[in-house]
């Protein structure tokens, strides 16, 4: 699945030329280019903003309650799509706080995105793995985790520490949007990630979107 997935990225990649290449440490090399008369941000091998990901959360979304959730809690922030769909879409008056690991990522988004930290949006160059540990207890009502580095999900998403915290941190009521893709397995501490949530305490629904991805949506009960 993950060879199929690869190779029809790299057809759309070849059948419209990215406008700009940037190398990233982390990522890889980034490329800026338009799709559907839109422009969109990709690694070598998956969409990163304004593609088919956003498609994706945008249907995640749907199952939570951007307007009433307070501040909310971004994940990997890409070049931005999901604080624009927050604010755009979905009316989020909330604060926004978007966590992203690679500066150059961060550059992008401000650059060719136009996505920079205001009043209502701050930005965090950090590993969210060791941020989501210093957040305090019940202070976000939404979260969206969207840790790609290209097709790969990077460890921390497999480390119990990580989903603990997210409880913690999320107030009653709040939700989780995580996306995953459908062929990759996750599993925490010998479960299957959604076995493991439940038993966390966390309501869990499932859903499958645009093919390839799996998108988990998760309530923390009031």
């Amino acid at each position: 699945m993950n060879r199929l997935l690869a190779t029809l990225r790299r057809w759309l990649r070849q059948a419209v030329p990215p406008s700009r290449r940037i190398k990233s440490e982390h990522s890889g090399v980034l490329e800026i280019t338009w799709q559907e008369g839109r422009k969109v941000l990709n690694t070598a091998h998956a969409n990163y903003s304004y593609g088919p990901l956003h498609t994706v959360m945008r249907y995640g979304l749907l199952f939570t309650e951007p307007a009433t959730a307070g501040a909310i809690l971004v994940l990997g922030l890409g070049g931005g799509s999901v604080v624009q769909m927050l604010r755009q879409e979905y009316l989020a008056p909330g604060p926004i706080t978007a966590v992203e690991l690679d500066p150059v990522v961060i550059g992008v988004a401000a650059e060719e995105f136009a996505i920079r930290p205001d009043d209502t949006l701050r930005i965090v160059c950090a590993d969210a793995f060791a941020w989501v540990a210093t957040a305090p207890a019940g202070g976000f009502g939404l979260v969206v985790v969207d840790l790609f580095i290209d097709l790969d999900l990077p460890a921390g998403l497999y480390q119990a520490a990580f989903w603990q915290h997210l409880w913690r941190l999320l107030r009653p009521g709040g939700h989780v949007v995580f996306n995953t893709l459908l062929s990759t397995e996750v599993w925490v501490e010998n479960q299957e990630v959604s076995q493991y949530l439940e038993q966390l305490g966390f309501e869990v629904k499932e859903v499958e979107v645009e093919e390839f991805n799996r998108l988990l949506i998760l309530r923390k009960p009031a």
